[in-house]
């Protein structure tokens, strides 16, 4: 992307699918065994941010510029070159002394004596010694005449003891930029992945998502109910369609529109009997083009600011919104 195309409408369009990407991840991440159980633990894994001066001022930038002022992406740039300018690089490390036990029938730097962390400024923040242990009991019947397969290294333990702890602050830095660069892209990327990051973070805390499971979607009626109902027929398939998207499930790739109708009926407490014959397993057999183009334009609209009032993402509809106009 060049410069031309550093528009806040781009914006919105790159930070979605920055979005979409870390919810396929988390998705993926859930299935594996690679990855921890805890959804904490996992999302903090996908949204890890900067946490270096830089680029904290940045994000705070961000936040208030353009999401409460609403100013153009490209100002927001300029203001961020500006404060890079003004900014000072101090240096960060860490430096490590660290010493092993050195004896003939132990194996080398295995068995840690002394370690010590120093921060940048030279301050001592984490002091750890360790002391060796004969096991006498072990060390007689290694004596012995009865062979066995005890080596020498059996009859020694190690304790470790940390003499000192003071906080260590390292930071973490970003992958787009830092106070060395100048490239407006770069700058650009920085937003969109921070964008897309905290509308990740936002999309997990809201209690109308907790949980991607169906049951708990609808935890919130009657209220939540009373604006579904309120919805046309056509409308209520176009939100059952996109609903189960946001879950993972395509209609007629991991749903068949005969299970989709059913959750229809049951939301509109209608009777699942001859359900085949209902004007809801019509719409949903040729969903989600239930209508004519411009009608069809309306539906989702109505849809798309339905989810946007649920704090729910609004991407998959905004894509179909996009590819009727565009087609």
């Amino acid at each position: 992307m060049n410069e031309n195309q550093l528009t806040s409408d781009n914006l919105e369009k790159d930070s979605l699918a920055a979005f979409e990407k870390l919810l396929q991840g988390y998705k993926k991440a859930k299935q594996s065994y690679a990855w921890e159980s805890d959804m904490e633990g996992l999302i903090d894994k996908l949204t890890h941010l900067p946490t270096d001066p830089f680029s904290v001022q940045l994000m705070k930038l961000f936040d208030y510029h353009y999401l409460v002022l609403s100013e153009d992406i490209n100002a927001l740039i300029d203001k961020a070159l500006q404060m890079r300018a003004f900014m000072e690089d101090n240096q960060r490390f860490v430096r490590i002394e660290e010493q092993y036990f050195s004896l003939p029938f132990m194996r080398k730097n295995r068995y840690l004596k002394r370690l010590k962390v120093f921060n940048h400024e030279g301050e001592l923040c984490y002091h750890v010694e360790g002391k060796l242990y004969l096991q006498f009991g072990r060390l007689l019947h290694y004596f012995m005449p009865v062979k066995t397969d005890q080596s020498f290294r059996d009859v020694i333990t190690i304790k470790q003891t940390t003499l000192l702890s003071k906080r260590l602050e390292i930071y973490y830095y970003s992958p787009f930029l830092d106070l060395t660069t100048t490239n407006r892209q770069c700058y650009y990327d920085f937003f969109c992945d921070y964008y897309g990051k905290t509308q990740f973070i936002k999309y997990f805390s809201s209690k109308e998502v907790a949980s991607l499971s169906p049951e708990n979607m609808l935890l919130n009626a009657p209220k939540a109910l009373e604006a579904i109902l309120k919805l046309t027929s056509s409308q209520q398939v176009l939100w059952a369609y996109f609903l189960f998207r946001l879950m993972g499930m395509k209609l007629r790739d991991n749903i068949d529109a005969a299970m989709m109708t059913r959750f229809l009926l049951i939301v509109n407490r209608n009777d699942l009997e001859d359900y085949r014959k209902t004007y809801f397993y019509k719409l949903v057999s040729r969903a989600p083009f239930v209508k004519e183009d411009k009608n069809l334009l309306v539906d989702l609209e109505m849809v798309r600011l339905h989810f946007q009032n649920s704090n729910l993402p609004t991407g998959d509809i905004e894509k179909e919104i996009l590819n009727l106009i565009t087609n």
